[in-house]
């Protein structure tokens, strides 16, 4: 039996997939501008590597109210043939292989499809619930895309560099980020920025990605390659006999994940996190989810503010003055934003001692 690969995404509470063959790339959220006489079903551009990418809005297209963009949001590009086209999604959850069989064909109540109908190719039922499967081809090709965009269109063109970089129509000013504080927006044009830059250096490769965390007031940087996802913490189960760094399990759409409190560990107040009782959430409201090996964890955060790449030459080591107990899982320091961000060898620090999981309760 052939089985097709879907990313899986949240949108509104609800869960989508579409074909992984469409898929580009994703990053987080960076800042669009809108652009004047396009259709309502398109939010504006961002300049991907010297190359227009119009951003639909995805919201519209399904027929949904749209609720306020946040930081944690993700862009998906999705690409049919020549054409790309870039879509806003709450959330990215990973992707899954479908076998036939578990689809489920749409079928239209009206005896004429809607362009919503025809957008959705069908249900599929999978271990975490039931998923809606889009159509990329729907999605991507549009008749405007030929007739207002050339999606081959190279941003060299000085009169069109500066008209999306000064323009008077910038989604800022269309609400879109009203409710962006002064720190969020520089995070949005800072990805902006990094989005718009060509990746053909030959350093490319050495860059290191990493999850940008908060927790304490301060900033920690967790390697990418560890982490599987994010996710918001919204009821805890407890474990009994469990030292204080195990706050408890919770279900990630049927999976049970262990949640750890590193505080401690990274030498921060161990108060970040109240102990639970049954429902009861923790004063930490996000957690970020990683994988090593065979083992899953999900280690409670305050904030999760970013994705970004640095250099190996840009990270440096703690002065020896400074030495705390994280230091042991410390990879060394780097500049981000205003203030020094920590990265954390996760490796490490769920392979130590002090927090061994057992998972058999």
């Amino acid at each position: 039996m052939s089985y097709e690969s879907y990313l899986m995404f949240n949108l509104n509470h609800s869960r989508y997939g579409i074909p992984a063959t469409a898929v580009q790339e994703l990053f987080f959220l960076p800042e669009v501008t809108a652009i004047a006489q396009t259709p309502s079903t398109i939010l504006g551009v961002i300049n991907l590597r010297g190359k227009f990418l119009p951003v639909m809005d995805l919201y519209h297209r399904l027929e949904q109210a749209r609720p306020p963009f946040q930081l944690t949001d993700s862009m998906i590009v999705l690409e049919w043939q020549t054409q790309r086209i870039g879509i806003i999604v709450n959330q990215v959850d990973s992707v899954q292989a479908i076998a036939p069989d578990r689809i489920a064909a749409n079928v239209c109540s009206q005896s004429k499809e809607s362009l919503q109908d025809r957008l959705l190719t069908g249900i599929a039922n999978v271990d975490e619930g039931i998923v809606t499967l889009l159509n990329p081809e729907l999605l991507v090709q549009h008749a405007f895309l030929e007739t207002v965009f050339n999606l081959n269109s190279d941003f060299n063109n000085g009169s069109v560099n500066d008209a999306l970089k000064h323009s008077s129509d910038s989604a800022l000013n269309q609400g879109l980020y009203d409710h962006f504080d002064s720190q969020e927006r520089q995070i949005l044009q800072e990805r902006t920025e990094a989005l718009r830059c060509s990746i053909d250096d030959e350093d490319s490769a050495s860059l290191l990605p990493l999850a940008v965390v908060g927790l304490g007031g301060e900033y920690f940087g967790f390697g990418l390659e560890t982490v599987h996802e994010f996710t918001e913490i919204h009821k805890i189960t407890p474990i009994p006999c469990c030292p204080p760094h195990i706050v408890g399990n919770i279900n990630l759409r049927g999976e049970i994940v262990t949640l750890i409190n590193i505080n401690n560990v990274v030498d921060l107040p161990m108060n970040g996190v109240r102990s639970p009782t049954a429902g009861r959430s923790p004063s930490h409201q996000q957690a970020v989810v990683v994988r090593l090996d065979q083992r899953v964890a999900g280690i409670a955060v305050d904030d999760i503010f970013d994705v970004t790449y640095i250099h190996p030459s840009q990270m440096t080591t703690p002065p020896i003055a400074l030495h705390s107990a994280k230091d042991d899982y410390l990879q060394g320091v780097a500049p981000y934003r205003d203030r020094m961000m920590s990265i954390i060898n996760l490796s490490k620090l769920l392979n130590s001692e002090v927090l061994v999981v057992n998972e058999e309760v």
